[in-house]
């Protein structure tokens, strides 16, 4: 594999300037079909095969659709006043909506129920004194985005300050915005073809410029390395022998995120599908990036890569590694008390899908959901659809939660209940409600609260198997890369401490409301930890495979001190990407939309932890603890397994075996 990247490398700085017209080609092939047929993007969160989306098509099929794609314009009169006061207004607000008006038991707080609101109409309304808010069916979502400027700045001054030169500091800026504006651009040529979901698009962003970056950051390293060691080596040359030891450690850290993204589909849910495929298809060109175009922009830049650098982690890293390696016991200890105090909240996190409740307090739409919840109780923002051949509501009416029954007719033999709740949609006591109603055979429940309740149940049982899919894998992968058992189960082990942290803390933030992050404060999205569980589970592996490589390499040398040598030289690396994913996700958090934003956030935390507990205190602390043993492989194993050259040593004049056994 090295020296297949070496060769790839080497061709790449000659004709560099044929791979720089390559990727713009690809960049303008990808552009085109996407501004002359790309279709708006999908908003719906839905999952086929549930037994409340069955019930809902049989619903529609027996009554028809009904108001299902209506949504409410939701007026009040002023606190202390009733509707009376303002029956024209009302009136000719009807009158335009052509629908009639549902009004609460004290008379300031009704709704109609249309397919659209005319902005004149509802502007004469609130002239005259009304407060009238609409629902998210007949208004555009809050702004919000995911912009990447944030996390270009913040990679700039970090590898600015790495680097200590603008050149080099600029071409994995270049590299990754390139590659991020391939990816997305083929993303939105793909909807000529099929339906994509809103988030995918956001979460491509988030990870492809990351890793985009980091990757670019680690190769760029190694040759500014060797440019500084030997004077006497050439650029091409260097260039050629970055590709094939970092470029190495690239591609199968890249190959660990891809698997893990696509890992997604076991979910069976097919916005999570669409979702990680994409980020998946953004790290996959950022790799391609990394091994073609980072060589031949490295050739234009000549000697000057190796420029100056300001950061000071190649001073620092001896003595801090050296630090953690005399107190490793106190170190793990310590590392493995604060991860695990981190990660308790979990154990009380809730699941839901977002709903126009969870839309900043600003919002149209959550105004609307908080007056309906004010006027009609917090249950009609969530009613159920109940399907049952027994036209009797009482039985409904006597269980506990349930604060009215509205019969809504007999078709075909069956009978359609609306079963308002007292709580909200995403209360506990909603779901018991539902679970209850289906102890009762006869009993078929849907609307969109039983549907996102399904769908939640349907990713926590997911959950398991994908985790479980995602580590075994990267155990073997990294058993076959660095030949060693314990080195594999080390970072799975440390890995489910990032991920806890990470959860625990987005609990605390999200679902209890602490510092006021949230607004509102409530469930977390069903599919946020699955979602976690893939991004972060590769980006830790990025950074095990970018600092554990340079241990396996001093010590397949020889070296006195593998660990701290090695950390010496990775350290430096996982510091700038820590710091680059960290402002990524840290741009997702600010400027994110309710979906994106806990999603941003918990990446954020989980690197933060990773980068600067696990990788930089714990790693280190275990790996020296364990001494040789770190290292081990049975002989019979490192016979049936693949070698492969991580470190390069095929291209060193005289390789030495890898230690085995």
């Amino acid at each position: 594999m090295a020296a297949l990247l070496a060769r790839i490398g080497g061709f790449c700085a000659r004709r560099r300037w044929t791979v720089l017209g390559v990727w713009v080609l690809v960049l303008v092939a990808a552009v085109g079909p996407a501004a002359r047929f790309a279709k708006p993007l999908d908003t719906e969160l839905t999952v086929s095969g549930l037994q409340s989306t069955h019930t809902l098509d049989e619903v529609h099929r027996l009554f028809g659709g009904g108001d299902d794609d209506a949504g409410k314009v939701v007026f009040a009169a002023p606190p202390g006043q009733t509707l009376a006061s303002y029956q024209p207004a009302v009136a000719a607000l009807g009158g335009a909506l052509r629908a009639r008006p549902t009004l609460s038991e004290g008379g300031r707080i009704g709704y109609f129920t249309a397919s659209s609101a005319p902005g004149q109409a509802v502007g004469r309304a609130r002239a005259a004194g009304l407060e009238v808010e609409e629902s998210s069916e007949l208004t555009a979502p809050p702004a919000g985005s995911s912009s990447p400027a944030i996390g270009l700045l913040i990679g700039f001054v970090v590898l600015l300050i790495t680097f200590g030169s603008l050149s080099a500091a600029g071409l994995p800026l270049l590299t990754a915005a390139l590659g991020l504006g391939v990816s997305l651009e083929a993303l939105h040529a793909l909807t000529a073809v099929t339906p994509v979901n809103s988030v995918a698009p956001t979460l491509a962003i988030l990870l492809g410029l990351a890793v985009g970056i980091d990757y670019a950051l680690f190769l760029i390293d190694r040759h500014r390395r060797q440019l500084r060691a030997d004077h006497d080596l050439g650029v091409r040359e260097s260039i050629a022998l970055a590709t094939g030891t970092a470029g190495t450690a690239v591609f199968f850290a890249a190959l660990t995120v891809i698997i893990a993204l696509a890992g997604l589909a076991v979910a069976r849910v097919g916005f999570l599908t669409q979702m990680g495929l994409a980020a998946a298809g953004a790290v996959f060109v950022a790799m391609l990036m990394a091994l073609t175009l980072t060589p031949a922009l490295l050739s234009f830049v000549g000697r000057r890569a190796a420029g100056r650098s300001f950061f000071p982690g190649m001073s620092v890293a001896p003595r801090w590694a050296g630090l953690v390696i005399r107190h490793r016991i106190a170190a793990i200890a310590l590392s493995v008390l604060v991860l695990g105090v981190l990660a308790v909240p979990v154990f009380g996190m809730r699941l839901g899908l977002p709903d126009d409740g969870s839309d900043p307090a600003s919002a149209t739409d959550r105004k609307a959901y908080d007056l309906v919840a004010e006027g009609f109780g917090p249950g009609a923002n969530g009613p159920l659809l109940v399907l049952t051949g027994n036209p009797d509501p009482a039985r409904i009416a006597t269980l506990p939660d349930v604060a009215r029954v509205i019969p809504g007719g007999v078709r075909g033999g069956q009978a359609l209940f609306t079963v308002v709740p007292e709580s909200g949609p995403e209360s506990a006591a909603t779901a018991t409600l539902v679970a209850r109603l289906r102890d009762d055979r006869s009993f078929l429940v849907t609307g969109q609260t039983a549907v996102a309740i399904d769908i939640s149940a349907h990713l926590r049982q997911a959950l398991p198997l994908y985790l479980g899919l995602v580590a075994g894998f990267a155990f073997l992968l990294l058993m076959v890369v660095f030949r060693s058992l314990l080195i594999p189960l080390k970072a799975v082990l440390s890995f489910l401490l990032s991920l806890g942290a990470a959860l625990g803390c987005t609990v605390v933030m999200f679902q209890w409301g602490w510092f006021g992050l949230a607004d509102p404060p409530g469930p977390l999205l069903s599919f946020l930890p699955t979602i976690v569980i893939g991004v972060l589970f590769g980006l830790s592996m990025d950074y095990e495979m970018f600092l554990v490589s340079g241990m396996h390499e001093e010590y397949r040398r020889g070296s006195a001190a593998p660990v701290a040598d090695g950390f010496a030289r990775g350290a430096k690396v996982v510091t700038a990407a820590g710091l680059i994913m960290i402002g990524v996700f840290g741009g997702g958090v600010a400027g994110g939309d309710p979906v994106v934003r806990p999603i941003a956030f918990a990446l954020a935390v989980g690197v933060l932890v990773d980068a600067f507990v696990v990788r930089l205190v714990l790693v280190p602390a275990v790996i020296s603890l364990s001494g040789r043993a770190a290292w081990w492989l049975p002989g019979w194993l490192g016979r049936a397994i693949p070698a492969v050259d991580v470190e390069g040593s095929s291209l060193e004049p005289e390789a030495e075996p890898v230690l085995v056994g």
